[in-house]
């Protein structure tokens, strides 16, 4: 490492903010290179990056120049593990309820008590919404949200469908994207 570099990551480590964002920037194709071999499951390319960026800093703040003579290095290393964590800690079953929730009786949500014209009027609304659903999802979204609702998971739906799990993840995410404009639309 020259000496500029070395000055660098020390006044960076002190808490220079101008020299943090110097490495972050210089160091952000470094990120965006090992980002790029990894997805997160329901997230997209910029949280993987973004998680690389964290990897990043950490980086700056726990190298040991006595340890390392190399900072970009070292920094590839703690950014490809701090990605794996992020993907492991996504993975793992503590928030597949909040993740999965999904409302099953829409009716019992809204309304405590009985009305009649408020059972029509959202009988007609749920009529409508679903076959504005109906014809905006594929077939292959449809399957997917139906297996998703069973309470399949990534994994489970790929290899029920005979799909990759990121080509699962791609469905899901248009189909938020379409219920999210169906939603705007009524």
């Amino acid at each position: 490492m020259t000496n500029e570099e070395i000055e660098l990551l020390q006044n960076a480590k002190n808490g220079n903010a101008t020299a943090i964002n110097k490495i972050l920037t210089d160091n952000k194709p470094l990120v965006n290179q090992i980002a790029r071999r990894y997805f997160l499951l329901g997230g997209d390319r910029d949280d993987v990056l973004q998680e690389g960026m964290i990897g990043l800093f950490n980086a700056i703040n726990s190298f040991d120049f006595a340890k390392s003579d190399s900072f970009k290095n070292y920094a590839s290393k703690v950014v490809e593990r701090e990605i794996i964590t992020a993907i492991r800690r996504e993975n793992t079953s503590k928030n597949t309820a909040l993740n999965t929730s999904v409302i099953t009786d829409i009716n019992e949500f809204l309304h405590e008590e009985n009305y009649p014209e408020l059972d029509v009027i959202s009988e007609e609304n749920s009529h409508e919404l679903m076959s504005s659903i109906d014809s905006k999802l594929s077939d292959f979204e449809k399957c997917v949200v139906e297996l998703f609702l069973d309470g399949y998971n990534y994994m489970g739906i790929a290899n029920k469908l005979n799909k990759s799990p990121k080509s699962i993840d791609n469905a899901l995410t248009r189909i938020k994207n379409k219920l999210k404009s169906i939603r705007e639309d009524i």
